[in-house]
């Protein structure tokens, strides 16, 4: 099977949970569908989470890190907003593979930060939520994925 047939997998089984307001399982789904989508799969063909940290989003001072247990992989969007974005298309009568694949494609995004940076997110609330102007037409960070980094001063460089 290709990459893709395995993406669409994930989205069936994404639609499946939605369809039956099932939303504890999607972590798995999402980020396998993000594996499969862009090409991080282990020799087995199973999706390698690992291949994402230090080759998507990276903060800055994660890129000098060397020690993989002193960083985290992370959405940049939290899943918990992703959970919410998806649980907007339960909403709907029919919940079709392309609009969970267009609604995951704006969403997710990766990235590799320090675990202080993680802490510095918690510390000001923004572990599992965007900040107020995310929702805000008009400020600055409105819709702008990395508006929590943003918001606490976290520097990135975008790899892919």
């Amino acid at each position: 099977m290709t990459n893709n047939i395995y993406a669409e997998i994930e989205l069936r089984h994404i639609q499946v949970e939605l369809e039956n307001n099932r939303f504890q399982h999607l972590r798995h789904f999402v980020d396998q569908y993000f594996c499969y989508k862009h090409g991080y799969i282990k020799r087995t063909g199973t999706a390698d989470w690992e291949g994402i940290v230090w080759n998507e989003t990276v903060s800055l001072k994660a890129i000098n890190e060397k020690n993989r247990k002193n960083v985290v992989k992370e959405h940049v969007i939290p899943l918990k907003r992703i959970t919410q974005e998806l649980a907007i298309l339960a909403d709907k009568n029919t919940i079709q593979i392309t609009d969970i694949s267009k609604c995951l494609d704006k969403l997710i995004v990766f990235a590799t930060i320090t675990k202080e940076e993680d802490k510095l997110l918690r510390d000001n609330r923004l572990h599992s939520k965007m900040p107020v102007g995310y929702d805000l037409k008009g400020d600055a960070l409105y819709k702008d994925p990395y508006a929590r980094y943003k918001a606490v001063g976290i520097e990135y460089e975008i790899k892919s």
